[in-house]
């Protein structure tokens, strides 16, 4: 499958699926009021590439805020990479990266880590001067 790679909106965030790397990334804002909308067919995509990928898998969250409707669409793709981890036997790591200022951010990486026991999910703290 080719890339999947979405430039960052005025309130939706930098999605970069790099297939040759196999990194993936979601990174910058997302407070759009119609979240469904601009994920559905990233999830879709994230679906059908996991559904054929038997590589390891680092997916990164590099945010700087996100609303309550993008924390359950964040809550699917970890749940699908859940189940890939758990079905393929593939190696795979989530970072979610948070600035040491950012209190918010960090809990919320710690209640997703809390969510998904079972998933590698690291939380890296980058202080800020």
């Amino acid at each position: 499958m080719k890339s999947l790679i979405i430039p960052e909106g005025n309130y939706t965030p930098y999605i970069c699926f790099d297939t040759d790397t196999n990194v993936f990334e979601v990174a910058g804002e997302s407070y759009s009021e119609y979240t469904l909308e601009f994920f559905e067919p990233i999830l879709s995509w994230l679906s059908d590439y996991l559904a054929q990928n038997s590589q390891s898998l680092t997916f990164n969250f590099r945010m700087n805020y996100f609303n309550t409707s993008t924390s359950r669409r964040f809550f699917e793709i970890l749940k699908m990479l859940e189940d890939f981890y758990h079905q393929q036997n593939s190696e795979l790591v989530v970072h979610w990266y948070a600035k040491s200022n950012d209190l918010d951010m960090i809990e919320a990486g710690e209640d997703y880590k809390d969510d998904f026991v079972t998933l590698p999910f690291h939380i890296s703290v980058q202080k800020i001067d």
